[in-house]
């Protein structure tokens, strides 16, 4: 390989670890929603709970899958919700954020690599998901009508379209 070559390949993959680097742990110090821009001061719905696997069936390949680990935070407005038993049905101003991490390494060391967050938008007496927002990124912008995200979650729909709350954590944690 020429020298010149040589050094534009070293460059390129350097970049690229840098690129990586960067990706492989959200940065929460930004612009962001102020919904959820303090999420690690909420509740901790997973604390002493080892979040992974997929027992519902349906992980498969989005939140780090079935070898990804996960923390859940609610903020207050939710909290009670979460914390009792079904019907579920959460208050306007909810918030649910999921932390991801690749692996269990990643969990212990506490270095999530994904986000993910739920906002309650609408009251209504039947769970639907369009009362939902959702957010891909701690410094994306919400969406009101997300069909990959509500798509799976419409399996939760007696429990307002979240899985992880108190039932569902005794029942698989």
């Amino acid at each position: 390989m020429k020298p010149g070559n040589l050094l534009k390949v070293g460059l390129f993959l350097s970049v690229s670890g840098l690129i990586v680097g960067c990706a492989a742990s959200p940065d929460y110090s930004g612009n962001t929603d102020s919904r959820w821009a303090d999420f690690k001061s909420w509740t901790k719905i997973t604390e002493g709970r080892t979040s992974t696997g997929d027992p519902t069936g349906l992980v498969s390949g989005v939140h780090k899958g079935r070898e990804g680990y996960r923390d859940v935070y609610v903020n207050d407005i939710g909290l009670a919700v979460n914390q009792g038993t079904a019907p579920y049905n959460y208050p306007v101003g909810s918030v649910i954020v999921k932390e991801q991490f690749d692996d269990l390494e990643a969990f212990k060391a506490q270095k999530p690599t994904d986000l993910t967050i739920m906002v309650k938008l609408k009251n209504s007496d039947t769970p639907d998901a369009k009362n939902w927002g959702w957010s891909a990124g701690y410094d994306s912008k919400l969406e009101e009508v997300n069909a990959f995200c509500s798509g799976c979650h419409s399996v939760a729909t007696k429990t307002d379209f979240v899985f992880t709350n108190e039932d569902f954590l005794k029942k698989f944690h």
